[in-house]
């Protein structure tokens, strides 16, 4: 659901599940010169407060983590491959990263997704 979002946002999504000793990223995405490392939190009620109430100050060192071994296999003199339709792929600059959080709401009949920018800089 979250890369459905994502991508109805234009953003080009560069892996998902990407894991690492001592970390995990949900998916990772690049639009307009931005790399970002989604957290996806989903929850079915509010009962025990927001989704993003998981993503704490520990999960986002863990996030860091991945992200940095991510961008040392992946980045390249600050550019990352974009793959595009057709099997074109081409290489964008890096102008900034973040640490975004998507949360997905499942109650009732209803879904709802929120998606907080810049997470990181909010706790």
């Amino acid at each position: 659901m979250a890369e459905k979002y994502l991508k109805r946002k234009g953003w080009h999504i560069l892996s998902r599940n990407f894991l690492v000793r001592g970390g995990e990223i949900d998916v990772i995405g690049y639009r307009n010169g931005i790399l970002v490392f989604f957290e996806v939190k989903t929850r079915s009620s509010e009962s025990f407060g927001r989704p993003s109430d998981a993503v704490d100050g520990k999960k986002v060192e863990s996030i860091k983590r991945a992200s940095a071994e991510f961008l040392k296999c992946y980045g390249r003199g600050g550019r990352i491959s974009v793959f595009y339709p057709f099997g074109t792929e081409i290489k964008r600059r890096i102008r900034k990263t973040r640490i975004d959080v998507i949360e997905i709401f499942l109650g009732g009949e209803e879904l709802r997704i929120n998606h907080i920018k810049d997470w990181e800089n909010r706790l």
